[in-house]
């Protein structure tokens, strides 16, 4: 006589998908998309082209194409039609600071930090409340007169 042997049950599928909605933004009275989470390939590359960006030495021109393909990598391109005709508006400007500023919060939106704090960085609180969380929120408004290279987190 054999014995069977029972089969084993199958291991249950690990899921690491994930729920995702655009992150928004607003420049005046626009309302801009861009992705919620973006591929490793092109994360990389956003960190690369912020990383190369120096506004204390680029040309404003360098600065604005540099700045501007950056937010082509993360804006749907409906947002990225607006943006780009809202830096040519007289009417309606977005400047070469509030690219940079956008773009310093989207970094931290994507979970990516500069490598060594800024000298221009406020100290914060001297005293957290205790079980917060320091990262749990991003300033409204972020100074990038001092460009880091950034880390992904």
């Amino acid at each position: 006589m054999s014995e069977t042997t029972p089969a084993a049950a199958p291991r249950p599928v690990k899921d690491f998908s994930q729920a995702r909605s655009p992150i928004r933004f607003t420049i005046d009275s626009d309302t801009f998309e861009a992705a919620s989470d973006i591929p490793a390939e092109v994360l990389v590359q956003f960190a690369n082209r912020f990383n190369d960006l120096n506004l204390k030495t680029l040309d404003p021109e360098a600065q604005y194409r540099t700045l501007m393909s950056v937010m082509e990598l993360v804006l749907f391109p409906a947002s990225f039609t607006v943006l780009t005709g809202r830096t040519k508006d007289l009417e309606r400007p977005v400047t070469l600071p509030q690219l940079s500023d956008v773009i310093a919060w989207l970094l931290g939106e994507y979970g990516m930090r500069p490598t060594q704090p800024s000298s221009n960085s406020s100290a914060g609180s001297a005293s957290p409340v205790p079980g917060t969380n320091s990262m749990a929120s991003t300033p409204d408004a972020v100074s990038t007169s001092a460009l880091l290279p950034l880390t992904v987190s």
